[in-house]
């Protein structure tokens, strides 16, 4: 299946369920985010694992990342769990949106909390999707 480039809104939870699927097992740099004080708006740069356009879980299927802007608006706070340094990439695995708060899931026990007033999220791709053999991954706790 080809998709092309997302641009997707979020005013209510269940939108900002969709933008969560579509961004688990995004590859985050911590240097690629950035706070716009004038418009309130928290601003990242995500490498995103592309799941709308993976047709099946074949080992021989050729995959699609694409590098994705998550704009997060209407910002009071921000607050980041103290393991997160410098020079460091993460794997998000979830974002959870609640009436105040919009909750950025790390692995290794890592999260960003972005304070809000109105619920306002925009994930936009930034260029064309790039093939990638690479499938991720998850090793789950029997």
């Amino acid at each position: 299946m080809e998709c092309g480039n997302l641009s997707i809104k979020a005013e209510n939870f269940e939108e900002c369920d969709l933008i969560s699927s579509f961004l688990q097992d995004s590859i985050f740099h911590i240097s690629f985010h950035s706070l716009h004080e004038e418009r309130k708006c928290f601003r990242l740069m995500l490498n995103r694992f592309c799941w709308e356009s993976a047709d099946s879980f074949d080992k021989n299927e050729c995959y699609h990342r694409v590098h994705s802007g998550l704009y997060i608006y209407n910002v009071n706070s921000i607050v980041a769990s103290n393991n997160i340094i410098e020079d460091q990439y993460l794997s998000l695995l979830t974002l959870h949106a609640s009436q105040n708060e919009v909750n950025l899931v790390f692995s290794e026990n890592k999260h960003i909390c972005v304070g809000v007033g109105n619920l306002l999220i925009y994930l936009k791709d930034l260029h064309d999707k790039y093939s990638t053999l690479s499938l991720p991954i998850h090793n789950f706790l029997s």
